[in-house]
């Protein structure tokens, strides 16, 4: 099975800015703290990248995702620059997604209506929590004061399209503080909810300090009821769980992450960014070669990304081909987290389906499996039973 690209190429295009003020507890993405220093040359990095990525060909784009990193660390001159140049270089769809993810320090009511004039449409708040306690667990800058400030902000700037994250299954918490933090969050009405729960990532503080016995570690019991919960929750909101982690109302999907999960092309650029092309487009990487699909990832230092773009480069750090068996494993994982579920390509998939249905993990429909609940909490084994069929 190989990609489609279509007439246009990718149709989405995610940047990554990497500035934060410090790295939080769990987090492992490719974050720089030095960014006054660096923020001039990394969007002027960014733009060289962004036209080789393009090379000279006219392309169409639905979703623009800024993320991090802190993308609202950026100063509001190399913003506007970096995004105006992106609405230059690109032609955008008739009703383009155009997000920027932020942290609730510092969002006022004028910085976001300021996001608004630029072409931001969406804004995606990394609330975490509500409760003042876990925040300080995970290491967050913010109070949860701050967050419903920040969430205020957004609606006073005219904001319709907020989404909030939450973390859930944070050790040492009462039992009640996840469902006191998404009831909390709930009476602001945002149009779309994403839940994660704690992972503890390699190289993390959090992970070296579970190591080494001064920190409690996520417990499964923890995970399965709050998840639970709100799917539950949110449902009776209005805000349907249309992917594992991810809740929205009607017509507030994230179209930019569904490229995601639907397995389909898109542009990544910054330091630490991942991309996935089709099969016929080494060229925009300037790499020979065929496969059903190509991944590429960038240097994760900010200053290292710059240096490789200055010299001529894109910032990539690698890429691999992936061959048809890849990018079916890859398409019947993203698929099973989709409450829309994913399409089976073959009688041998279809009978190891029909067997797991009795046993109660999936439903089919025709040649559509969805995991059901029970399902869900082994998503990793179910792909393997699809993909081996």
């Amino acid at each position: 099975m190989t990609v489609d690209a279509g007439h246009c190429g990718p149709r989405s295009l995610y940047l990554h800015i990497p500035f934060c003020t410090q790295r939080c507890a769990y987090c492992d993405f490719a974050i720089s703290l030095k960014g006054d220093g660096l923020q001039e040359r990394y969007v002027q990095a960014l733009m060289d990248e962004l036209k080789l990525l393009r090379g000279g060909r006219a392309m169409v784009l639905d979703t623009v995702y800024l993320g991090g990193g802190t993308p609202n660390l950026l100063r509001p001159q190399l913003l506007e620059q970096l995004l105006a140049f992106v609405f230059s270089e690109f032609s955008l769809a008739a009703t383009p997604e155009v997000t920027i993810e932020v942290n609730p320090d510092g969002i006022t009511r004028d910085l976001v209506a300021r996001w608004l004039v630029l072409g931001f449409n969406r804004v995606s708040l990394g609330v975490q929590s509500l409760d003042d306690a876990s925040l300080r667990w995970l290491g967050r800058t913010h109070s949860a004061s701050s967050a419903v400030e920040a969430i205020r902000n957004c609606r006073r700037a005219g904001l319709a399209d907020l989404s909030c994250d939450l973390i859930y299954a944070v050790p040492g918490q009462d039992r009640t503080s996840f469902e006191s933090s998404l009831r909390r969050l709930l009476q602001f009405h945002p149009e779309h909810v994403s839940c994660y729960e704690l992972t503890v990532e390699r190289n993390t503080p959090l992970h070296r300090e579970i190591a080494r016995h001064r920190r409690e570690a996520p417990s499964v019991e923890a995970y399965l009821r709050e998840r639970r919960l709100a799917v539950e929750l949110l449902a009776q909101e209005g805000l349907v769980q249309y992917e594992v982690s991810n809740y929205a109302r009607t017509g507030f999907q994230s179209q930019h992450n569904l490229t995601y999960w639907r397995g389909q092309p898109y542009l990544a650029a910054g330091a630490g960014a991942h991309g996935f092309l089709a099969a016929d487009e080494g060229w925009r990487l300037g790499i020979d070669g065929r496969g059903a699909g190509l991944r590429y990832w960038h240097f994760r230092d900010a200053a290292t990304y710059i240096r490789n773009v200055d010299s001529g480069g894109r910032g990539i750090r690698a890429y691999e081909w992936l061959d048809e068996s890849q990018v079916e494993l890859e398409r019947l994982a993203c698929g099973l987290r989709l409450s829309d579920g994913v399409g089976l390509r073959s009688e041998r998939q279809l009978a190891r389906a029909r067997e797991l249905e009795l046993l109660g993990l999936l439903e089919v429909d025709g040649t559509t499996v969805r995991a059901t609940t029970g399902g869900v909490d082994i998503l990793d084994r179910l792909t393997l039973e699809l993909s081996v069929a």
